[in-house]
């Protein structure tokens, strides 16, 4: 059983979670690993909250059962949940990647948890600069961590990869401290290049490149601004272009990237958008169209920073 702190939670888990964030003090959750199970096709019982599939396929559901919760990854895993939202097991299906486990408890496990739980969410990657964050929100390839390992590579500590818990409060946003690594898909790979020592990288339980960064070491660093990549392959680009988005606007957005796909449960939805609500009245947030490569602009990152109005700094 390994102790660890994310996303400001004290994590113990007997599945590696591959985070280089040792914690002290009692766990606010556990995660324990229970007999393997045969893979089902039906959704568990319960009243849904969430459920998402593709053509042809389901992904995932959670419902809420008298014991708890159920999270069913099909073909891979169930996470039964207590009441409490403080102990997990987690069955496996026969025959299912091990691997992949990892990547869920950290990822949408936890997300689930901090969900249910009442603490916002954002699908982003984050990177501190300076005394603030600037985060990358929107959906999986959208360039979220390639934008986190240039800022990175430009002295930048990360904060988390792919969750991002903020705490809302009298204030500013703040982040709480979450991944190590930056997950990258194949292609986005070669940026280790960009840095002087080399990050250490390992192959995750998706299929991705994991970098290790430098971490930030400060907790509750304020967001600055948030910004949603849009990745322009065939544009012939000068620089990136950045325009700031209206409050309206800017919720509707970030409604299109929700860190977890599928929610049903109208308490949870209502709570997202009044947290986005609070979140777009503090933080500017920009839609940003971005030369994309590989090969990257030397100067990407310095140019994405210099076209935002990085707010917070004095109070961080």
């Amino acid at each position: 059983m390994t102790r660890i702190s994310l996303y400001g939670l004290t994590v113990d888990s007997d599945i590696d979670l591959h985070q280089d964030r040792p914690a002290a003090g009692p766990p606010d959750i556990t995660v324990r690993r229970g007999a393997r199970i045969a893979r089902t096709d039906e959704r568990p019982d319960g009243r849904v909250l969430l459920h998402l599939d593709i053509p042809e396929r389901q992904l995932f559901t959670a419902t809420q059962v008298d014991d708890g919760y159920v999270l069913r990854f099909y073909g891979t895993c169930d996470f039964l949940i207590d009441p409490t939202l403080t102990e997990v097991e987690v069955r496996a299906v026969d025959g299912a990647d091990a691997d992949l486990l990892g990547v869920l408890v950290s990822g949408t496990l936890l997300s689930f948890v901090l969900a249910m739980r009442g603490h916002p969410v954002l699908h982003a990657s984050a990177v501190q600069v300076g005394g603030v964050a600037v985060a990358f929100v929107g959906a999986s390839g959208m360039g979220k961590s390639t934008m986190a390992t240039l800022l990175c590579a430009e002295g930048g500590r990360l904060i988390t990869d792919d969750v991002l818990r903020l705490d809302l409060g009298d204030g500013p946003p703040r982040c709480r401290l979450g991944a190590t690594a930056l997950r990258l898909r194949k292609a986005a790979g070669d940026l280790s290049a960009l840095f002087d020592d080399t990050p250490a990288r390992r192959v995750t339980g998706d299929g991705r490149d994991a970098l290790a960064m430098v971490p930030a070491t400060d907790d509750l660093v304020p967001l600055g601004a948030i910004v949603i990549p849009v990745p322009q392959h065939e544009a012939d680009l000068a620089g990136p272009e950045l325009v700031r988005l209206g409050p309206k606007e800017a919720i509707f957005t970030l409604l299109r990237f929700p860190r977890i796909v599928g929610w049903e449960d109208p308490s949870v939805l209502d709570q997202q958008f009044q947290e986005l609500g609070a979140i777009v009245d503090s933080v500017p947030v920009y839609a940003a169209r971005l030369p994309w490569g590989p090969p990257f602009s030397a100067t990407l990152a310095r140019d994405v920073l210099a076209g935002l109005s990085l707010v917070h700094a004095s109070n961080a």
